[in-house]
Parts: C-alpha cells; structure tokens; sequence
C-alpha cells in the first residue's frame, strides 16, 4: 500500500526542498520504493538539486494531456520523480479537483510506494489540499520569528480540518538534536496552549556546510557527503518513518 507524505513550510527558503530530497534517498537506500513529486508547482526546483533536466513536466500532463507514466523520471532504481515545471503561471491556482485527480493516479500507478510531495511554501489553499491528501506532514522549519510564525499557521489551518495528526515537526539547521528538540518544545507548546492538541517530532536536521555544498554540487548527500552530520540526522528520520509505517 502507498503513503503519501507531504513535506511543506510555512515560509521559503528554510530547507524544505533539499529536506524531500534527501529524505527520499535515505527512504531508498532502506529498501523502499519512492516517488519524489515535486508540488511546487509553477516554481519547481527538485530536479535542479538532483542535478536533472528531465525533458517533461506535470504542465505536460495537466495542460497537454501527456500519460502521467511519460511525465515520470526515473533518477535511479526505485527512486523517480514528477518534475514540477518553473515559470508557469497556469500551474499555480491549479483546481483542487485536478490535485485529487493527481494524487488518486499517483497512488494506483505506484503501489507500495512512499511518494513524497514537495508542496510550496506557505497556506494557498492548493497547498493546504495537498497536505490534507497526503498520509503524513513533515513541517520543515528554522528558528526565526518569521518562520514560526508561518509554521504555526500551517499547524492551525491544520488543526482546523483535523489533520494535524501524523503531522511532525522537523527543526532545520540547528547546532545539535539538543537544540533541535528545544525548537520542537517551543512550537510543540503553542500548539498545546492554542490549539489543545500536541504535533509530532522526528527529529532535527543539523546546521552543516556540506548542505551548502552538496545544493551547489547538485548532487544529495548521499553521494556528496555521505559522512555529513546532516545526512545522519535524515537517515534516523527516514528510519523512524519506516518503522512507523510497520507499526500501522
């Protein structure tokens, strides 16, 4: 059986693209099969960090009518990924019919599959769709007012539909899973004060110059710099979410 688990942010720029990513390859190198989907769609930038230029896009198949199969890239065996298109104004306010219609094919043409969606940053109401679709929520987050601030409101609009179970929280750049679990405290407590209801955690992705490096490389950490801390820390994400998904 499939699980969809959509990875979002309140706010651009916090890491939340290079977090599906390499999220996907820690995923693959256990043994699952994963499908990247890169939801951000009018401003889609997944395949540039893993450094691809596939030759079609999700435009292809929701404006042209182009087999979702002919869309999908394959990176390598068992990984492959719908590329988001750039610069596309049609793709933005997409109906929220065409993203059931997406998620619900996705799902039949891969089966026992994680398939991750990488949904644009912020609250538009195709994005949050997408998460309420989608089994699980990662919320990628820095500690910055702005972004959590913006987090925050995700969590409640979150709160508001009932989906804010199987919703987690995951701290980037942080200086140590000490300070990584304090961030997780803090949010965790407003979520219990405002909203009566705690969100998850599973883990913290840490502050690292190869991150840097690896994005500017275009290659994910596993063939970069396989002995990052920042790897290590979404290895142990990737296995807490497995054995999630074995304990259902």
């Amino acid at each position: 059986m499939s699980r969809q688990i959509g990875i979002c942010s309140g706010k651009g720029g916090v890491g939340k693209t290079f977090t599906c990513i390499n999220l996907a390859q820690a995923l693959q190198d256990l043994g699952e099969k994963v499908l990247i989907v890169d939801a951000d769609m009018g401003l889609a930038n997944a395949q540039l960090m893993l450094g691809i230029s596939p030759e079609l896009t999700v435009a292809d198949y929701v404006l042209r009518d182009i087999p979702l199969t002919d869309v999908i890239s394959n990176i390598k065996e068992g990984l492959d990924i719908l590329p988001g298109a750039s610069g596309d104004t049609n793709l933005v306010n997409l109906p929220l019919n065409t993203l059931s219609d997406l998620s619900y094919e996705i799902v039949n043409l891969f089966p026992d599959t994680i398939i991750l969606f990488d949904i644009a940053a912020g609250i538009s109401d195709q994005n949050m769709h997408l998460l309420r679709l989608c089994d699980t929520r990662l919320v990628v987050f820095v500690d910055e007012p702005t972004s959590i601030a913006d987090s925050y409101g995700v969590l409640k609009l979150l709160h508001r539909s009932g989906h804010l179970d199987k919703t987690y929280l995951v701290p980037n750049q942080v200086s140590n899973p000490g300070d990584g679990k304090k961030f997780y405290d803090k949010m965790n407590h407003l979520c219990l004060s405002f909203l009566g209801e705690p969100v998850g955690f599973l883990g913290s992705i840490d502050e690292d110059d190869d991150v840097k490096l690896s994005i500017r490389k275009r290659k994910p950490l596993a063939s970069s710099y396989p002995n990052s801390s920042a790897w290590y820390n979404i290895s142990k994400i990737a296995e807490k979410i497995i054995n999630q998904n074995e304990g259902e």
